[in-house]
């Protein structure tokens, strides 16, 4: 599934997820934007609670951001390298899609 993120009607702003007002001007309507990539910045693993680790990385929604929080596959977690091109999707999870990266 398409990841959106939200640019203001008025001014083109991009935030993620949307917000009940655009940040830079005011503005109260945005339009949903399809992101297909995004530059990896960061990139830390956390215990699962489950024996397991869920990795997180901070990406630049490309080509004009914002920059996001997503998961990542734990197997990706010895290839990954800064400024790395990924693919961005969603995936449903505890009733919500979640912003999600693999490779590109």
């Amino acid at each position: 599934m398409s990841l959106h993120v939200f640019a203001c009607a008025a001014c083109g702003h991009k935030v993620y997820p949307a917000r009940l007002w655009c940040p830079a001007c005011g503005h109260a309507q945005a339009e949903p934007v399809a992101v297909e990539s995004g530059e990896l910045l960061a990139w830390t693993s956390i215990p699962d609670g489950e024996g397991g680790l869920r990795l997180l990385a901070t990406v630049r929604a490309l080509p004009q951001g914002p920059d996001l929080i997503i998961r990542l596959p734990p197997e990706l977690a010895e290839s990954l390298r800064a400024g790395q091109r990924l693919a961005l999707s969603t995936r449903r999870q505890d009733g919500f899609d979640a912003p999600w990266g693999g490779p590109a």
